[in-house]
């Protein structure tokens, strides 16, 4: 009975695998709708800008992800996120400081390669 209530698929199906199959058999065509709503996943994909980078590390795999585009939220939710998520914190200082560090270096030694190729 559960395929048939979740022909959209995806998060349905998760929600739907963890009810009682009578709670199912329960729902109208309205409250599977609610349903699908609820469950269905934030999309990130429609944003213009959309970098994914996943790189291997001491001690596992990191991500990171960059989404640039219009600013769809609400002032609310904005000055609640920036609550939630501080951009000051030690683990995005380290970050940055070793991104930083990382272009600096690299500009220093590609200023060390090219000063040795003009010499010769």
């Amino acid at each position: 009975m559960t395929e048939t209530l979740s022909d959209e698929g995806g998060p349905l199906d998760t929600l739907l695998s963890n009810l009682p199959e009578d709670v199912i058999e329960s729902f109208t065509p309205e409250q599977r709708a609610a349903l699908w709503n609820a469950a269905k996943p934030v999309s990130w994909r429609k944003h213009p800008i959309n970098i994914r980078i996943t790189f291997p590390f001491v001690g596992g795999r990191y991500f990171v992800t960059i989404v640039g585009g219009f600013e769809r939220r609400a002032l609310d939710r904005i000055d609640r996120d920036r609550r939630m998520h501080p951009l000051r914190t030690a683990g995005n200082v380290l970050f940055m400081l070793g991104v930083g560090g990382a272009f600096y270096m690299a500009a220093v030694v590609g200023m060390f390669v090219f000063s040795n190729l003009i010499e010769f």
